[in-house]
C-alpha cells in the first residue's frame, strides 16, 4: 500500500468519524437548486463573496487563531449551530491559496459533502478480508475507487495544510455529522450504520489497521479515538454486528494519550475513554441466528 492511499484513509476518517478526517467540510451555496437544502435556512451565511472583492484576510486570521486556541469544544451546540461553524470553516478554506488553486466550482463545503455521501454509499468490506485476497485488494484501493484521485488530492492538501486545526475541526466535524444524522438532515446521507462500517474497518481489518499504524502519532491517535467512539455507540445501541472489541484499542489510546503531549484536548479524550470502559468490557459477540442459539462449529 503506497503512502498516498494510506493518507487518504486517514483523511477520510477525520473527515467522517472517523474519517473523511479530517472527517472535511462543505459549502452549501447552490445546494437548494438540487433540492437537498432546507429552504430559507442560513441563506445570508451562504452568500458568496462578490466577484473581484478582496477577501477578509484579517478576519480569516482572527478566526483561525480563535479556532486554534480554543481550549475545549462546546458540547452544548445543536446541529444548526454546528452547521454554521462547518460552513464558516469551509469558507475560510476557500480563501486559502492551495484550495483556490483547485478551482472548486461550488466551494469546499459542497465538494466535501459529495465526498462524504459517496463514501456513505460505498462502505468498505469489514468481514472476510483476511481470507480473500480479492477483498483485501478492494479494501486497499477503497478510497481511490470510491472518491477518485482529485478528491484524494483535496483531502491530502487539507491534512497537510491544516495540521494546527486538526483537533478542533475533527471534533466539530464529528459532532456535526452525528447531530446531523440524528436531525435527519437532508444533505447528510451518512447514517450511524455507515459510520460503524468505517470504524469497524479501521479497528478490525488488515487494511484499516495499516492505514492507521503507518501514519504520524497525532493522526493515528485521533483517527483511532473517533473510531472507538463510534463502535462504543454501536455497543450501547446493540448494533456491534461484527463483534468489534474496543478494549485493546481503548487501552492503547489511554497509553498513547498519557505519553503523547501534543494534544490540546487530551484531558477530554481520556475522560471520554474512561466513561466507555464499562461498555467496552462487555463488547458484543458476532451476530447469532434468529433463534438466539449459536451454531455448532462446522454447521451451517
Amino acid at each position: 500500500m503506497d503512502n498516498r492511499t494510506i493518507l487518504v484513509g486517514i483523511g477520510t476518517i477525520l473527515c467522517i468519524v472517523a474519517v473523511l478526517s479530517v472527517g472535511v467540510y462543505l459549502e452549501r451555496g447552490g445546494l437548494e437548486d438540487l433540492g437537498i437544502v432546507r429552504k430559507g435556512f442560513a441563506q445570508p451565511v451562504m452568500a458568496k463573496h462578490t466577484p473581484g472583492a478582496p477577501p477578509d484576510i484579517q478576519g480569516n486570521r482572527v478566526y483561525r487563531k480563535k479556532l486554534r486556541t480554543q481550549k475545549t469544544p462546546k458540547e452544548w451546540k445543536d446541529f444548526e449551530d454546528l452547521e454554521q461553524d462547518m460552513i464558516r470553516f469551509c469558507r475560510n478554506l476557500d480563501e486559502r491559496e492551495y484550495i483556490k488553486a483547485r478551482r472548486l466550482p461550488e466551494g469546499t463545503f459542497r465538494q466535501l459533502v459529495k465526498i462524504l455521501n459517496d463514501l456513505a454509499a460505498n462502505p468498505p468490506i469489514v468481514a472476510g478480508e483476511a481470507a480473500d485476497p480479492y477483498k483485501l485488494k478492494l479494501n486497499q484501493e477503497h478510497f481511490l475507487r470510491v472518491i477518485g484521485r482529485d478528491n484524494i488530492g483535496l483531502l491530502l492538501d487539507i491534512l497537510a495544510n491544516e495540521t494546527e486545526l486538526m483537533e478542533s475541526t475533527a471534533e466539530m466535524l464529528f459532532d456535526w455529522l452525528n447531530k446531523g444524522i440524528e436531525a435527519r438532515s437532508p444533505e447528510i446521507r451518512m447514517t450511524h450504520k455507515e459510520l460503524y462500517e468505517y470504524a469497524a474497518f479501521f479497528l478490525n481489518t488488515l487494511s484499516g489497521k495499516a492505514y492507521l499504524w503507518r501514519r504520524d502519532s497525532k493522526t493515528r491517535i485521533l483517527a483511532t479515538y473517533y473510531a472507538v467512539l463510534v463502535v462504543d455507540r454501536a455497543n450501547r445501541e446493540k448494533g456491534n454486528r461484527y463483534g468489534v472489541d474496543i478494549r485493546p484499542a481503548a487501552a492503547q489510546l489511554m497509553d498513547d494519550m498519557v505519553n503523547y503531549k501534543n494534544l490540546s484536548y487530551r484531558g477530554l479524550y481520556i475522560k471520554r475513554l474512561k466513561a466507555l470502559e464499562p461498555v467496552a468490557s462487555t463488547a458484543l459477540a458476532p451476530e447469532t441466528p434468529a433463534n438466539g442459539k449459536p451454531q455448532a462449529a462446522g454447521k451451517q
